[in-house]
């Protein structure tokens, strides 16, 4: 809990004081309940968010920040999303280890690169950060 800036046990704190450092971001990024969670939000972006990346992509930022994303934000959102879907047509096998992370299944109707692609998507939005210096514009970091 250290990572978190969490309070030891012994003494009572009245108020927590908020944090966000790249290693709590990382240490989020791969814990199985966080990908699970992307995996989830990345199904209900293809199947209720529309039709085109940047619907499924504004509908999943409204969801994950309570405002509609700037168009600079969608872009670079976007990019990302194409970048990955390419990797995983490319590379099945690894869609599917990813999708497969966890005790819940992933849904069957969609295809396993899209859906991994749309995972790491989500992953983002649910994981933004604004401590790094390279993140200027206040984007999530976005990782390929």
């Amino acid at each position: 809990m250290m990572i978190f800036d969490s309070p030891t046990r012994e003494i009572c704190t009245v108020k927590r004081s908020r944090t966000n450092t790249p290693l709590q971001a990382l240490s989020l990024l791969n814990e199985v309940t966080f990908v699970e969670s992307a995996r989830a939000l990345a199904q209900r972006m293809i199947e209720e968010g529309g039709t085109t990346p940047e619907e499924r992509i504004a509908w999943a930022f409204k969801r994950a920040t309570g405002r509609e994303p700037k168009s600079a934000e969608l872009q670079v959102l976007t990019n990302g999303l194409n970048t990955r879907l390419a990797r995983y047509q490319n590379d099945e096998a690894a869609a599917q280890q990813l999708i497969a992370f966890g005790k819940t299944k992933a849904d069957a109707k969609v295809s396993p690169p899209e859906l991994a692609a749309y995972t790491l998507t989500a992953n983002v939005l649910l994981n933004p950060t604004k401590s790094s210096p390279a993140n200027e514009s206040n984007l999530p970091l976005l990782s390929s």
